[in-house]
Order: C-alpha cells, then sequence, then structure tokens
C-alpha cells in the first residue's frame, strides 16, 4: 500500500463543511436567545402595564369613562400621595377607559312559571327574573391594552 491511501487528517473540504455547519447551529441559537430576551422584555413590560391597568379597574367611577387621563388623577381622591417620584411616574403614564355594555344574559328567561301567592314561590320567581350584565372595560395606552369583563346582576 501506498502512502497516499492512508490519511491522517481531514480535507479542507471537510473542515469547511464543518465549520460552514457550526456557523448555521450558532446563528440559529444566537436567533433563539435574541428572540427569548425580546419575548422576556415584551411580557415584563406587559405585566408592569396590567399592574397599573388595574388602579382605573378599582376606582370604577362614571366620570372616567371614555376618557384618557393619567393614573394620578385615578388616584389623587383617595389617597394622599406626598412622594414625588411616585407622583410623576403616575403621571406620566395616561390611559383611555372605555366601557361598554358587552353582552346581556337571562339564565332562567324560558323557565319562568306562573306567579303565586307562596313565598316560596315568589323568591323562585325573583331568581328566575334574574338578567346578567357583562361589561366590557378596556384600559388601553399607545402600546398595549387590557380588558376586563365586569358582571352586574339586573
Amino acid at each position: 500500500m501506498s502512502n497516499s491511501m492512508h490519511r491522517s487528517g481531514f480535507t479542507l473540504i471537510e473542515v469547511l463543511v464543518s465549520v460552514a455547519i457550526l456557523a448555521v447551529v450558532a446563528t440559529g441559537l444566537f436567533q433563539i436567545s435574541t428572540n427569548s430576551k425580546n419575548n422576556f422584555a415584551f411580557l415584563v413590560q406587559k405585566a408592569q402595564f396590567d399592574r397599573l391597568s388595574s388602579i382605573p379597574i378599582m376606582h370604577n367611577d362614571p366620570k372616567y369613562h371614555h376618557s384618557e387621563k393619567d393614573l394620578y388623577e385615578y388616584l389623587r381622591d383617595a389617597y394622599d400621595i406626598r412622594e414625588d417620584a411616585i407622583r410623576k411616574t403616575l403621571k406620566k403614564r395616561k390611559v383611555l377607559y372605555t366601557q361598554e355594555e358587552y353582552a346581556t344574559f337571562s339564565p332562567f328567561a324560558e323557565e319562568k312559571e306562573r306567579e303565586s301567592g307562596d313565598e316560596e314561590e315568589s323568591m323562585q320567581q325573583s331568581v328566575m327574573d334574574m338578567t346578567l350584565l357583562f361589561d366590557k372595560i378596556t384600559i388601553s395606552d399607545k402600546e398595549h391594552a387590557t380588558y376586563v369583563y365586569k358582571l352586574q346582576k339586573q
């Protein structure tokens, strides 16, 4: 056998192919890492917005409906906020509050029975006359929006 038949190393083509494969894998891993960081940053911003949007939801006052106000306006009557940093943060965050009727539901509408003088049947009749109102509350700013559904018994 001649020495040309026995190889002791890799050819240039084999090295280039392996480098190309490693480059593709590294690019894919870098892309996954970048997407993970972007997704995490988005989720952090969304969680912060959802926490702050609970302020207008807790202060469900008709005077705020269909209006854009900063978060400080929702709290200033109920709380004495003396910390300047908190007050500035709340004043920077303007949100649009909208509340609209979403649906009406009468679960026992088909099961209404005749009216009676009996107290138990009268109570049962008042339960059967129950109507549920669903309102959709939307809190939004320029980048985010969150929705809450409010249920009321009529």
